[in-house]
């Protein structure tokens, strides 16, 4: 159930670019979805098919196949990409994404994505102090 939630997460955070993309990508996945678009929506919120599936080891393949079919889009479409983040530590040119759990980490406060290997090395957000210092200047002028 672990991996199942974890796909599901993952689902949802490419849901934050399938539902806003302009392309048209949405109907596609909407028809891949068969009226289950709260997959897009929510890590949380299953449905008595969804259970049945998990019971017929069934589940994990669908949103495997969701997640594929997602993630392709994503890294060829230029408006997905645009909502990319670059690592603010090491800078490098790649586009990351949130949903790439396997080698990026989020800061819970900002939500801004690094490489997971940077964040390992950085003690703090660099976006977090940058925020905070302009708050600090704010308050002296």
């Amino acid at each position: 159930m672990a991996t199942v939630q974890r796909f599901r997460q993952r689902l949802r955070l490419l849901g934050d670019y399938l539902l806003t993309c302009r392309s048209g990508i949405r109907k596609k996945v909407e028809a891949r979805l068969k009226q289950r678009t709260y997959l897009l929506e929510s890590s949380d919120l299953y449905s008595v098919l969804d259970f049945r599936q998990i019971a017929d080891s069934q589940y994990e393949s669908f949103l495997q196949s969701l997640i594929q079919f997602s993630c392709k889009h994503v890294h060829h479409c230029d408006l997905c990409t645009q909502r990319g983040f670059i690592c603010q530590i090491c800078h490098v040119d790649d586009i990351i994404f949130p949903f790439q759990f396997d080698t990026t980490s989020r800061c819970m406060a900002c939500k801004t994505v690094f490489h997971s290997s940077c964040k390992a090395q950085s003690v703090a957000c660099p976006r977090c102090e940058r925020l905070q210092r302009y708050k600090e200047r704010d308050l002296l002028e």
